[in-house]
């Protein structure tokens, strides 16, 4: 597992959440969101490649909870173009193994 160092979160007009990350060549398979309701969401781009999205803005908490979904959007490091796209599930659980005991 990795840490996003540098991500970004918007939310869309429609409530929709879009996560903005650095660029991975590894290819998103399968891509999933786990979330607990908590600080901390775990992004599954594939079996090998999962990513902590830690200390989510307070405002999302609500809206992670609720919505179905996410968007994600893959950036070059520098932040000027937009390298790949994906929607991904977002599956609510009561306790996600990777981010026990994270405040």
């Amino acid at each position: 597992m990795r840490h996003a160092l540098d991500y970004q979160v918007v939310i869309s007009d429609e409530e929709i959440p879009v996560f903005i990350l650095t660029f991975s060549e590894n290819e998103a398979s399968d891509a999933v969101m786990l979330y607990d309701g908590g600080n901390h969401a775990t992004l599954y781009r594939n079996q090998d490649d999962v990513i902590l999205l830690d200390y989510l803005p307070h405002e999302l908490k609500k809206i992670l909870s609720e919505c179905g979904w996410a968007i994600i959007l893959e950036k070059t490091p520098d932040g000027t173009e937009v390298l790949r796209d994906y929607k991904v599930m977002i599956k609510k659980v009561k306790n996600n193994p990777y981010i026990d005991n994270l405040p």
